[in-house]
C-alpha cells in the first residue's frame, strides 16, 4: 500500500475519531516506533513535572484550549490592523480589544463597548463561527468522544511551531496587555485526559497577511501529533511528531507540512469538517475524558459546563454536536458558548429569586467585587455542578468553593445551599495576589492568608445579607410548616418522654425555653418591594441627611457596621456597564490613606459596610473615614464623612443579636408570626412520592435528614445551648420500617411502630448535635468549632449515623421492651 502523503495523511487524521484509528495511520507510515522522529514537547526532556501539573478536571482544561482561541483572534486582528501588541497603542485588556476589533457599528463609542451580552443574536452568531467546538466519535455507552477546537486566530508558521504552538515556559504572550494566557502551559493540561496514550492532533497556518519569513514552508499548513509515552526514565515524556530533517538532527526535526489554500477545519451544522478556511489552527483531542459525556448541547451537557468557567468569555464560541444517533431538528446541534452571565442575563426572570446584589471587597489592599446569585428552585443546577463561590479573572473561572461553604455555622445558609452562587470578580488584583491566590493551572484556589481572610469577608456578607435571610425562612416554611399539619403529638411525646427521664431532661431541656417561628399566629408586615435606579439620586447614612457626618462608637477588636440608603440597584457595584465604585480612605496627616480591608453589601437600597478598626487603633482614638461612590456618568461624587471612637472591648454573649422586626400590622397575613409555645424540633415527614422533591433526592436506605436553619431564632433542645436550629426530615417510607411492618406484624399497630421509628430518630439526631456541640466548646463555653464548617459536619454525620442505624432501631426497641432481667439472670 502506498505511503500517504504528509496532505492525505492529515486529512485521515482530521477524520479520524479513536486513538486506535490514529495509532493506525502513524504505525502504517512508520512513524509511531521511531524515536528520533519524536521531539520533546518544550525541548524539555522531563516535561511531564510541568505538564502532569496542570488541571485537575477535563472540563478546566478544555477551557484553556477556547481561552487560547480566543487570544489567538484578538492577537491577530491587532497584528492585521497594524498596531503593535506590546505598548501604550495596543488595548489594554480584553474588552478594550474586543471593542476595538469585534463590536458591530453603533457600540464602539458607548458605554456598552466590548460586551458581548450588547451584541445582536446574529452579531454574536456570526463571530462564534471563528472559534469552534466540534463533538465527534463515541457516545457515551460506547466510549468518549473526541473534541475539536478551531479558530482563524493568527495561526503558525511550521518552522516556528516549537517556539509557538509546542512550546514551554516561554514569554510569548507575557506582556501583551490583553489575552489571558500568561504562563505558556500551551493549554497543556488537556493532554492527560486525551485517552491512554494521551494523542493529540495540532494543524495551524498562519495568516498569509503576516507571514513575513523566506522559508518556503512559512505560508505551508503545519501539523504533528503529540503523545505520551515512556523513554526509559523513570518518568513517561510529552514528544510531538517531528520527522522533517530528523535523520540529521535526531529528535529535532521539524512537523511536517503541505502547501494548501486552505482546508476544511470548521464545522458545518452536523458535519465536523465541512467549512474551509484560509488559514487558522485546528486542535482535535482524541477519546477525550470527559465527565458530561451526553449531548453536548442539552441540560447536562458540556455548553453548561463550560458557561460557568467561562463566566464572561470575550468573544462567543460556537458549540456543534456532530456525532451520529442523536434525534432532533437541525438547530439542536450547533449552540453559541457566550459565558454564564450573558446566558443568565438573557432569562434572569425565570430563574432569579431577586436581583443579584453587589458586593466592593477591599481584602489585604486587594480590590474585588462579589455578586450573589439567589436561584429559583432547582434553577441553579442548570447553570453549576458545586461550585458555590466562583472566583474569575477576565471571564475565565481560576477556582472556586464548593457550596458546603454555605453549610458553615458562620453562613447558616443549608436551606439555600443548592441555591446560591456567588461570583467574586478578581480581574483588578496585583499581579503577586493573582499568584498567591490561584494555582497556575488556573483551576483551583492555594491555601493562603489572602484567601483566608476572601473566605471570613464572604462568610460575614452572606449571614447578614437581608435578602438570602428573608428567603431562607421562606423556603423554610414551604419545607416544613406547610406539611406538619400539627406539631401536637410530637410535641406530647417528646415533652412527656423527655420530662419523665432525668437524664435525657438533663442532656437535652436544661436551661433551653426558646419559641418556635411555626408555632404562631399569622400577621401581616407591611413592605413595599423596592424599585431600584440604574444611576442613584442619593446615598446617605441611613437616616440622616445627605452630607451629615456619623459619629459612632467600635470596641477593639471587633468590626464597625455602617449602614447607608440609597435608590441604586442592586446590581450597581458589579455590573458590566457604568458600574458604580466605592472608594473608602481614612483620614490622616500626610493625607488620607485607602482601606485596606472592608466589605460593602447592597440590597434593596441598603448598603451596609463591614469594616475592622485598624490593629494600631488605641483606646479613646478618634478615627476619620471618607465614604466616596460615583460611576462614570456622575457628576458629582456622593461624599460621606464618618468617625469611629475606639473603645475597650466588652464581653458579649456568643450567640447573635435578634434582629428587630417591623411592627405587625392589625390585619391577618402570612408575612409575619408572633411567637408562641416551646421549642421542640420541627419533624417533618418525607413519604416516597417525595423522595425526588428533596434535594438531595433521599432513597429507601435515608432515615433522617436535618438542615440549619440558621442561627437567628433560637436554639434548639439538646444544642448544648448555642443558638442554632435544625429542622429534621424522616423518611417515613425507609426501607427498614417498611421490613420490619411486614414481617414482624406488631401487635401495637403500624401506627405506634412508625411513631417509635420517628422519635427514636429524632432523639439521636438531637443527641448527635448536642455531642458535636459539646465537642466544639471551649472551657469558657464559646464555640471552638474549625472555620465555622461544623454544620456541614453535623448534617452529613447525622444522615450518615441515622442511615445505618434504621436497621436496628425497631428490632431494639422491640427487644429491650421485652427484655425480662430475671431470664438473664436465670442459669
Amino acid at each position: 500500500m502506498p505511503q500517504l502523503s504528509p496532505h492525505e495523511l492529515c486529512h485521515a487524521l482530521i477524520e479520524a475519531d479513536s486513538e486506535e484509528e490514529v495509532l493506525g495511520l502513524l504505525r502504517e507510515a512508520d512513524y509511531w516506533d521511531r524515536q528520533d522522529v519524536w521531539r520533546f514537547y518544550g525541548d524539555i526532556e522531563n516535561n511531564y513535572s510541568t505538564m502532569g501539573n496542570q488541571q485537575s478536571r477535563p472540563e478546566a482544561a478544555l477551557v484553556e484550549k477556547l481561552v487560547n482561541s480566543v487570544d489567538a483572534r484578538l492577537v491577530e486582528r491587532c497584528l492585521h490592523s497594524g498596531i503593535p501588541l506590546e505598548g501604550d497603542a495596543a488595548p489594554a485588556n480584553p474588552r478594550q480589544a474586543v471593542a476595538r476589533f469585534f463590536d458591530p457599528p453603533g457600540i464602539a463609542d458607548s458605554g456598552l463597548a466590548g460586551l458581548i451580552s450588547e451584541w445582536p443574536d446574529k452579531h454574536r452568531r456570526e463571530i462564534a463561527r471563528g472559534i469552534t467546538l466540534a463533538a465527534t466519535g463515541a457516545r457515551p455507552k460506547s466510549g468518549h468522544p473526541c473534541f475539536t477546537i478551531s479558530d482563524c486566530g493568527e495561526g503558525q508558521m511550521p518552522r516556528l511551531f516549537p517556539d509557538t504552538l509546542l512550546s514551554l515556559h516561554r514569554s510569548n504572550k507575557f506582556r501583551i496587555p490583553f489575552v489571558q494566557g500568561k504562563y505558556n502551559m500551551g493549554g497543556t493540561g488537556a493532554l492527560r485526559f486525551c485517552g491512554t496514550r494521551n494523542l493529540q492532533l495540532v494543524l495551524s497556518r498562519r495568516r498569509p497577511s503576516l507571514v513575513h519569513g523566506d522559508d518556503p514552508s512559512d505560508p505551508h499548513w503545519g501539523f504533528t501529533i503529540v503523545r505520551r509515552a515512556s523513554e526509559g526514565g523513570k518518568n513517561t515524556v510529552y514528544s510531538y511528531l517531528a520527522p522533517e530533517g530528523a535523520h540529521e538532527h535526531p529528535r529535532r526535526g521539524n512537523v511536517l507540512h503541505f502547501p494548501a489554500d486552505s482546508m476544511p477545519i470548521f464545522p458545518a451544522g452536523r458535519v465536523p469538517y465541512n467549512r474551509e478556511s484560509d488559514w487558522g489552527t485546528l486542535i482535535k483531542l482524541y477519546d477525550y475524558q470527559i465527565s458530561k459525556r451526553s449531548h453536548i448541547l442539552r441540560r447536562d451537557g458540556l455548553l453548561n459546563r463550560l458557561d460557568l468557567l467561562l463566566a464572561e468569555i470575550a468573544l462567543p464560541v460556537r458549540l456543534h454536536e456532530c456525532r451520529e444517533g442523536y434525534r432532533g431538528h437541525e438547530g439542536s446541534y450547533a449552540n453559541n458558548l457566550t459565558g454564564f452571565r450573558v446566558r443568565l442575563e438573557d432569562n434572569k426572570a425565570d430563574n432569579l429569586e431577586f436581583e443579584p446584589s453587589s458586593c466592593p471587597l477591599r481584602i489585604q489592599g486587594e480590590s474585588m467585587t462579589a455578586t450573589i446569585f439567589a436561584f429559583k428552585k432547582a434553577k441553579a443546577d442548570t447553570y453549576r455542578n458545586d461550585e458555590g463561590i466562583v472566583f474569575t479573572m477576565d471571564g475565565q473561572t481560576h477556582g472556586h468553593l464548593p457550596t458546603d461553604f454555605f453549610r458553615r455555622k458562620r453562613v447558616g445558609m443549608s436551606y439555600l445551599r443548592h441555591s446560591i452562587l456567588v461570583v467574586v470578580d478578581c480581574s483588578t488584583i496585583s499581579p503577586r495576589a493573582r499568584e498567591d491566590l490561584f494555582m497556575n493551572s488556573r483551576d483551583r484556589l492555594a491555601n493562603c492568608g489572602l484567601r483566608t481572610d476572601i473566605e471570613r469577608e464572604l462568610e460575614r456578607i452572606l449571614r447578614r445579607h437581608d435578602g438570602l435571610r428573608k428567603l431562607r425562612e421562606s423556603r423554610r416554611r414551604e419545607e416544613v410548616e406547610s406539611r406538619v399539619a400539627d406539631d401536637r403529638p410530637l410535641e406530647d411525646v417528646l415533652r412527656s418522654l423527655l420530662k419523665s427521664s432525668p437524664p435525657l431532661s438533663k442532656l437535652f431541656l436544661e436551661g433551653v425555653r426558646l419559641s418556635t417561628p411555626f408555632k404562631s399566629k399569622h400577621v401581616a408586615a407591611i413592605e413595599v418591594p423596592f424599585q431600584g435606579r440604574k444611576h442613584p439620586t442619593y446615598f446617605r447614612f441611613k437616616g440622616r441627611e445627605a452630607g451629615a457626618v456619623l459619629t459612632r462608637d467600635c470596641e477593639l477588636g471587633r468590626r464597625a457596621r455602617i449602614t447607608f440608603e440609597t435608590d441604586a440597584e442592586a446590581g450597581y457595584f458589579s455590573r458590566d456597564v457604568d458600574a458604580g465604585r466605592f472608594a473608602l480612605a481614612r483620614q490622616q496627616q500626610g493625607g488620607d490613606k485607602e482601606v485596606a480591608d472592608y466589605s460593602l453589601n447592597l440590597q434593596d437600597g441598603i448598603a451596609t459596610l463591614n469594616l475592622p478598626l485598624p490593629e494600631t487603633a488605641a483606646e479613646g482614638d478618634r478615627l476619620g473615614f471618607i465614604a466616596t461612590v460615583d460611576d462614570p456618568t456622575s457628576v458629582t461624587p456622593f461624599v460621606n464623612r464618618f468617625h469611629l471612637l475606639a473603645k475597650p472591648k466588652t464581653d458579649r454573649p456568643t450567640g447573635p443579636k435578634k434582629k428587630r422586626k417591623k411592627n405587625p400590622s392589625e390585619a391577618d397575613g402570612d408575612d409575619r408570626k408572633l411567637p408562641s409555645g416551646i421549642t421542640l424540633p420541627i419533624v417533618r415527614e418525607v413519604g416516597e412520592n417525595e423522595w425526588l422533591t428533596e434535594t438531595p433526592a433521599f432513597d429507601a436506605q435515608t432515615a433522617l435528614r436535618i438542615k440549619h436553619a440558621g442561627g437567628t431564632e433560637g436554639a434548639l433542645p439538646g444544642n448544648g445551648g448555642t443558638e442554632e436550629v435544625y429542622d429534621f426530615f424522616v423518611n417515613i417510607d425507609n426501607a427498614h420500617l417498611k421490613t420490619f411492618l411486614k414481617f414482624e406484624s406488631p401487635p401495637d399497630g403500624a401506627d405506634l411502630v412508625r411513631a417509635q421509628f420517628k422519635y427514636g430518630l429524632v432523639l439521636l439526631g438531637l443527641a448527635l448535635i448536642h455531642q458535636a456541640g459539646e465537642s466544639n466548646r471551649k472551657p469558657d463555653g464559646r464555640d471552638n468549632s474549625n472555620n465555622g464548617t461544623d454544620i456541614a459536619r453535623i448534617e452529613d454525620d447525622v444522615e450518615a449515623f441515622s442511615r445505618a442505624a434504621a436497621a436496628v432501631l425497631l428490632p431494639v426497641i422491640r427487644s429491650l421492651g421485652d427484655l425480662d432481667i430475671a431470664d438473664e439472670n436465670d442459669p
